[in-house]
């Protein structure tokens, strides 16, 4: 008896601590149910985010908080290249396979040739790639409500909800700096 009033508690307690410290919007979601209040927590937000990294533009398109992107661009604005990074996994390639990574929204398409890869800490394939910086990239910001993202054996739609800013911030940090010949 004394075990389940401790571990009763326990419960009550970690439950209490989990929602003092669940992120705004998560107590607002809360469903009621027959047995009382049950705390659902907030899904986090996957947004368009433009950071500068290093000193390097970055564009990507994921949860920002717990660094779960599921795309990112970052150029070099001195050498004028652009490196594409996906990582949506792949059913069908294997570590060192060359894949291509194809966005396209409408008659927007933009593509890179990479290479697939793998890290001890994501067990899943992606693939990433570089090229020479193109302005084409941009289009696919324009219109529309997706872009959709495809590496073999994989598909993805990426909402463009708040992409405009970020991208035209992006845009402007990689063309600032032309290479030279």
């Amino acid at each position: 008896m004394r075990r389940r009033r401790r571990a009763a508690a326990v419960l009550a307690v970690t439950v209490f601590a989990a929602l003092c410290v669940a992120p705004s919007g998560a107590l607002a979601q809360a469903k009621k149910s027959k047995g009382g209040t049950k705390a659902v927590p907030a899904k986090p937000a996957t947004t368009w985010t433009y950071t500068r990294a290093l000193g390097t533009p970055t564009l990507a398109y994921g949860i920002e908080a717990r660094d779960d992107f599921q795309i990112t661009f970052s150029c070099q604005p001195d050498a004028g290249l652009l490196r594409v990074i996906s990582l949506i996994g792949s059913r069908s390639l294997r570590p060192g396979d060359g894949a291509a990574i194809r966005l396209r929204n409408g008659k927007a398409h933009f593509e890179v040739a990479g290479t697939a890869f793998s890290t001890e800490t994501r067990k899943q394939i992606d693939v990433a790639g570089t090229t020479k910086f193109d302005a084409a990239l941009f289009n696919l910001f324009q219109q529309g409500e997706t872009v959709i993202l495809e590496v073999p054996g994989q598909r993805r739609s990426l909402t463009l909800n708040n992409a405009k800013a970020a991208a035209e911030a992006f845009e402007k940090a990689c063309a600032r700096t032309k290479p030279s010949n």
